[in-house]
């Protein structure tokens, strides 16, 4: 079987060998499994540290998926109060757009007979209340009938109810009853936000006639994002007010955010067997975009798992391995499974057993898996 030579290059950029020995030599083992012999000169020159092997205290988690989401009061479909035809509208979609800014405006033939209808009984009444003076004055001197006073008192009463609900609409239209003169009578009225928030979705055009229950616009505000995620049914036990959770979007690469359990959903979704939890998280200068897709981590407890420092753990593609060994002389490459990480530490399982008197390589292991790599033939 042919011996592979391997030189470990060392800091000054020279090749380092010692006399009449190899700086690593790589072997087999009689089970197939790649074996590095090095000696304790050549451990300090590579730098090679060892760990054992040893339980450490770590966070339990509940694994769950969700998405950044918003409560009621921050969404708004914005509707017209009026029939009538789009005059113009300037915004895109992601706008932002604060509370009462206009949206569009939007013209209606109605709106004039409403006006119209405004100022005649507002005029009617000036001259019902002179009459009801004058009538109420007769009386007083039994000069005029009583019957004459009633009539006038009850015409009186039907035009200020009748004033009151065209104001009422004027007002819902969003035009101010008392500016409304013979003068500036107008076919338009305008279309205002509800809430402060960017432009999710625009459902109109230019010229597009709609009713009343037309949806124009849809807003949503970003001032009160949070998380609402799916937690299984088994796990849902585990879950607490006041425990942290930690999260990321697969949108945002691997920045991990923080927040706190707030609420745990009373009711159970039996299709996705699942149960909400909501999560409050700080909410300042945060990249999230409502329905934005999140995996989540839930800490719900600490128990001692075997566990290395991150920097043992050597990654192939989406396969982890470490490199251990026996006698401080042979080193052995062997995967395993990471099951969690926290704090430069990753608990782990390993996926063939190794014996128990081990160390782990714990810096160095890069140069170890070099010299386990084939050797280029010329």
């Amino acid at each position: 079987m042919k011996i592979n030579i391997w030189i470990a290059v060392i800091g000054l950029g020279v090749f380092y060998s010692c006399k009449n020995e190899t700086i690593i030599s790589k072997e087999e083992k009689t089970d197939s499994i790649p074996v590095v012999k090095v000696n304790a000169k050549q451990m300090q020159t590579m730098g090679i540290e060892l760990e054992n092997l040893q339980e450490h205290a770590m966070n339990d988690f509940v694994l769950a998926n969700g998405m950044i989401d918003v409560p009621p009061e921050s969404r708004a479909v914005v509707t017209a109060k009026m029939e009538g035809f789009v005059k113009h509208s300037n915004l895109l979609i992601g706008d932002y757009v604060s509370q009462g800014q206009v949206l569009t405006v939007l013209e209606t033939p109605r709106l004039i007979m409403l006006q119209e209808d405004f100022l005649t009984v507002k005029n009617q009444i000036v001259f019902l209340q002179q009459e009801f003076d004058r009538q109420t004055k007769l009386s007083l001197e039994d000069v005029g009938a009583k019957k004459n006073l009633q009539k006038i008192a009850s015409e009186l009463q039907t035009a200020k109810v009748r004033m009151a609900s065209l104001e009422k609409q004027l007002q819902f239209i969003g035009l101010n009853p008392n500016a409304i003169t013979l003068n500036n009578i107008s076919s338009q009225f305008t279309v205002t936000s509800p809430i402060s928030g960017y432009i999710k979705n625009i459902h109109i055009a230019k010229g597009q006639s709609v009713l009343p229950e037309t949806v124009l616009f849809e807003i949503t505000s970003k001032d009160h994002l949070h998380v609402e995620l799916q937690v299984f049914e088994k796990d849902i036990v585990k879950i607490k007010k006041g425990q942290k959770v930690y999260f990321q979007s697969p949108n945002l690469g691997n920045q991990v955010f923080e927040g706190d359990v707030f609420l745990i959903g009373q009711s159970f979704d039996s299709q996705t067997k699942t149960v909400n939890v909501h999560v409050h998280f700080e909410e300042k200068n945060t990249p999230f975009l409502p329905n934005m897709y999140i995996n989540a981590r839930i800490a719900v407890g600490e128990s001692k798992v075997l566990a290395i420092t991150e920097e043992s753990v050597i990654q192939e593609g989406e396969e982890s391995m470490v490199f251990y060994t026996t006698d401080k002389k042979h080193f052995y490459p062997t995967p395993i499974r990471v099951k969690n990480r926290e704090g430069g530490l990753i608990a782990f399982e390993f996926i063939k057993q190794i014996p128990a008197s081990s160390w782990i390589v714990k810096k160095g292991a890069n140069f170890l898996q070099a010299a386990t790599e084939p050797a280029e033939e010329e």
